[in-house]
């Protein structure tokens, strides 16, 4: 039985990473900020040497966008240091990296999906921490697959789609970005991506998200119609005029063309994945 080693493996997408890969027959060690730090290198090697895993799935990283504004020293510690530090004990042990980058390394002026080897130029101290991380790993020399996502939402913890839920259902006046267009990504069917990737001896860059492209604002009002929250207000508003710290890129939809051809996978289009996500945490308030 092939092992596993899952970093982050408590966070929105390790949870699902963990349940695909068990459900597939791997031998998968799941470890969290209280098991391994991964700006330790020290406890990186030692993890990865007693565990002896033929895949470490990093999953650990700094995601608060806006926070990382003002917390530079932490998003780099986290997503650059980290990624190195994994790196390096997997290319000391012959372990594959798997590893996720974002949309945000991008500045979104390009006016067409990004390919993965389009040019990359980060508008936010959280996107430049990324494109860190990604440099550290190909400076790293290990063997590695680096998935870049966007807009994740899933059942393992906090989202955009639960929070606009939650603030609907309150009866809020919600005014969201409609100047921002890329496409949502459960991350169900990121984890099961990364599984076929693996599967398929991937290795480089790959983009994968959910299939077509929409607005926060779009996405917002089809999730507020699909649950019928008529009391709540929902209004468009240009990004310049939102309480955010952190740039975002204009549009930053990703091309899935590499991972088609790699696995002969299509990604179902983003609003079945939404209806789906949808009725589980229906079924979750039911129970």
């Amino acid at each position: 039985m092939k092992r596993v080693l899952i970093t982050g493996a408590q966070g929105l997408l390790g949870k699902d990473i963990a349940k695909v890969f068990r459900g597939a027959g791997f031998d998968v060690r799941e470890t969290d900020r209280e098991e391994l730090d991964v700006t330790n290198l020290t406890a990186c090697r030692e993890a990865v040497s007693s565990m002896r895993p033929v895949i470490v799935i990093h999953c650990a990283a700094y995601t608060a966008v806006d926070r990382a504004e003002s917390e530079e020293m932490a998003a780099f510690k986290l997503n650059e240091d980290g990624t190195r530090n994994i790196a390096t004990a997997c290319l000391e042990s012959g372990a594959l990296v798997v590893t996720f980058g974002t949309d945000y390394v991008f500045d979104g002026t390009l006016g067409r999906p990004y390919r993965e080897d389009d040019p990359v130029c980060p508008l936010s101290v959280y996107g430049r921490s990324k494109l860190a991380a990604e440099e550290a790993l190909l400076e790293s020399g290990c063997e590695h697959l680096l998935i870049r996502a966007q807009w994740l939402y899933g059942t393992g913890g906090k989202n955009f789609i639960d929070t606009i839920l939650g603030k609907a259902g309150k009866g809020d006046t919600l005014k969201v970005a409609s100047d921002q267009t890329g496409c949502p990504t459960f991350t169900r069917d990121l984890a099961a991506a990364v599984l076929l990737l693996t599967k398929a001896d991937a290795r480089g860059t790959v983009h994968f998200s959910n299939e077509g492209e929409t607005s926060w604002f779009e996405l917002a009002r089809f999730v507020i119609g699909k649950n019928r929250l008529a009391g709540a207000t929902l209004l468009p508003a240009a990004t310049r005029d939102l309480p955010y710290p952190a740039p975002r890129p204009a549009y930053s939809v990703l091309d899935k063309g590499k991972y088609r051809n790699i696995t002969g996978n299509s990604p179902r289009p983003w609003d079945e994945a939404v209806l789906e996500f949808l009725s589980v945490i229906s079924a979750g308030r039911a129970v």
